[in-house]
């Protein structure tokens, strides 16, 4: 390249920017009022730029503004069209929320909706105002909204340090950071106080729980460089983002990726933000990695909830999932750091001292080259979960290990003149050995315990006691007993590979067959046919299968328990449009009783599946990759045949 010729973008960069560019032509524009805490004037300056905005032509409407009956604020709404509020019935109250159906019949221009991070009323389309909005973005509408720092989700934990208060309305940092502008909304401590005891924040009489629990100078302080921080970042981003499309020169060193290691824990969830937060600063990819053992089947219901929920939190932060089988947890971290060229892994620090190495020492030793972060999870008031193994709350495995204990002595009795005491003891290990492979590590134990009992009692001198005369047996049972032990934990993590790779197998074939069937399909009632037999065989549930025709909905097939009414219509419709899962499981129309995935083939849409099971589908990530690998097998044979 000569001196004179200017750098070329990589052809990525330049691919992403035609696709960003294609799409900021049919999306709205969305630019955020941040600020560090209430009442800094964010809605106040909301509804003065709105203001502007009509003077100079723009059909503006305010979809929902909670003013707080400010004086200064209600005369801004002066002048600009007010959408009403929504009458939600709940409980025997009448709740009013922002009216998502009426905003978009109206499209106007620009929407002004207040509070981002907002949870709707219970029968809304939505379960948060942000996913309002971003439909109403989808909708080539123009939004200014408002949202305060402590409401982003990667600084829950560190906000609720900060001000003793865990804030409960959160939405995505990918939401912020998706913005077309952020204009943060600022005010010193000192004056914010005195709005407050003003009554320009929130009315009188909680004034003073509210100077006392949140509106500190130092906690003012605090959310305030937090603020600034979250605009700087934001700023920073789009300008790498500007300076890769264009080719400006610079230091681009090679994309980092941070694994973060999850598991069923209370503390699941402050791992994943923190991993995040790092993740951000460095602009690195995020892998929130899950490995299944043979002890997930045994999860109590809060332990499902802790992981699920952790999960979930990681794919609103925009994170990939990566859920692997596996045995040994700590070596199938360090092979997937290894292979995939993870420069940075995360795992929570041990919250208490073990004498045998931890998983977080055998992870460092098996990753050369890779940090390893030990997060702190803090201090959180709950009590873990006990739970018992399976086989060591069967009693009838314990009897079978007894009753082959008691078979092997009957045997061994009748042959003591013919076989010597070695002889003899190592024909009790077979029940013990037996019971390690097919009952358990409880069974086994016992069924050791006993024999070295029965074996003292009739061949040890002096017979028919306990009493053992000599020393040398005590130790030939200390390594008996040793035997048998490692025996079961080799039994046991055999039994855990096998089982996994049952499940795994069964899934795989099931998929497998789908796939082969779908090819040899030759028209659409057959790919419809095989669709439906096979979904229903891997998740018992009724299913159905809509698909658009010029633009209208049109149910193609249904199992005969499927009903279809105009509900379940507006569904379907809805995720033919936006291209999202909803109903069951998810965030959106989460009451329905089915659930709606989108069957995707490339960046086209074909159709929509509603699955109605008895269970939640989405109750593990998991069961959401073989639902997503059904509808994508599904959309790719309904596009070969030409629907």
């Amino acid at each position: 390249m000569s001196r004179e010729e200017k750098p070329r973008p990589e052809p990525e960069e330049l691919l992403k920017l035609a696709q960003r560019e294609e799409a900021a032509g049919q999306r709205g524009k969305l630019t955020i009022y941040l600020g560090a805490a209430p009442g800094v004037g964010k809605t106040f300056a909301m509804l003065s730029d709105g203001r502007q905005r009509r003077m100079e032509g723009v059909d503006v409407v305010v979809g929902y503004v909670e003013t707080h009956k400010r004086p200064e604020t209600d005369a801004l709404l002066e002048g600009l069209e007010q959408l009403p509020p929504a009458a939600i019935q709940y409980r025997g109250f009448e709740l009013r929320d922002f009216d998502l159906e009426a905003a978009l019949g109206r499209k106007p221009e620009l929407i002004l909706v207040d509070e981002l991070a907002h949870t709707n009323a219970p029968g809304q389309r939505h379960l948060k105002r942000y996913q309002d909005v971003g439909e109403l973005l989808d909708a080539g509408i123009d939004v200014y909204t408002t949202v305060n720092v402590q409401h982003l989700e990667s600084l829950n934990d560190v906000v609720s340090q900060i001000v003793g208060i865990r804030v409960k309305e959160t939405l995505p940092d990918t939401v912020v950071g998706r913005a077309d502008e952020i204009k943060l909304i600022d005010l010193p401590p000192e004056e914010l106080i005195k709005r407050l005891h003003d009554g320009k924040v929130y009315v009188k009489d909680i004034v003073g729980i509210a100077v006392e629990k949140y509106f500190r100078p130092g906690n003012l302080l605090a959310l305030r460089e937090l603020a600034l921080r979250v605009v700087a970042g934001t700023v920073d981003e789009k300008m790498r983002q500007y300076m890769r499309e264009y080719a400006i020169s610079g230091i681009w060193p090679a994309k980092e990726r941070v694994l973060a290691a999850i598991f069923a824990s209370p503390y699941a969830e402050k791992l994943i933000r923190s991993a995040y937060r790092l993740a951000s600063g460095i602009d690195a990819e995020l892998i929130a990695f899950h490995v299944e053992t043979e002890k997930d089947p045994e999860f109590s219901d809060q332990e499902k909830i802790w992981l699920n929920g952790a999960l979930d939190l990681a794919k609103k932060l925009g994170a990939r999932i990566v859920w692997i089988k596996g045995t040994d947890v700590a070596a199938t971290i360090a092979d997937y750091a290894q292979k995939n060229n993870i420069t940075k892994v995360i795992i929570g620090k041990p919250r208490r001292h073990r004498y045998l190495p931890s998983l977080s020492s055998h992870i460092l030793i098996n990753t050369p080259n890779i940090d390893v972060y030990l997060m702190d999870s803090g201090t959180l008031p709950v009590r873990m979960p006990r739970r018992l193994r399976p086989e060591l709350s069967r009693p009838l495995g314990y009897f079978y290990s007894l009753l082959g204990v008691a078979a092997m002595a009957a045997l061994t009795f009748l042959l003591r003149n013919t076989l010597n005491q070695v002889d003899l003891l190592f024909l009790f290990l077979l029940p013990s050995i037996l019971s390690a492979l097919y009952l358990g590590r409880g069974p086994s134990i016992a069924a050791s315990i006993s024999s070295i009992l029965a074996f003292d009692y009739l061949f040890v001198p002096p017979v028919y006691s306990f009493r053992v005369s000599d020393l040398s047996y005590f130790f030939s049972f200390v390594i008996y007993f040793a035997i048998v032990v490692v025996v079961a934990h080799l039994a046991l993590g055999r039994r855990g590979k096998m089982s996994l790779l049952k499940e795994s197998e069964s899934k795989s074939v099931a998929l497998y067959g789908l796939s082969r069937d779908l090819i040899s399909a030759r028209n659409l009632e057959q790919t419809l046919s095989i669709l439906l037999r096979h979904t229903r065989q891997l998740f018992d549930c009724e299913v159905a299968v809509f698909m658009g025709d010029h633009d209208q909905l049109v149910l193609k097939a249904k199992s005969e328990s499927f009903e279809i009414d105009p509900e379940v219509t507006g569904v379907a419709s809805w995720v033919l449009a936006n291209r999202q899962m909803a109903g069951r499981g998810t965030s959106t129309l989460p009451e329905s009783p089915a659930l709606y995935v989108p069957m995707m083939y490339g960046e086209k849409i074909v159709g929509v599946m509603g699955i109605r099971g008895r269970k939640n589908l989405l109750e593990s990530h998991e069961q959401q990759v073989v639902l997503d690998t059904i509808a994508s097998l599904g959309a790719m044979a309904l596009a070969r045949i030409g629907r």
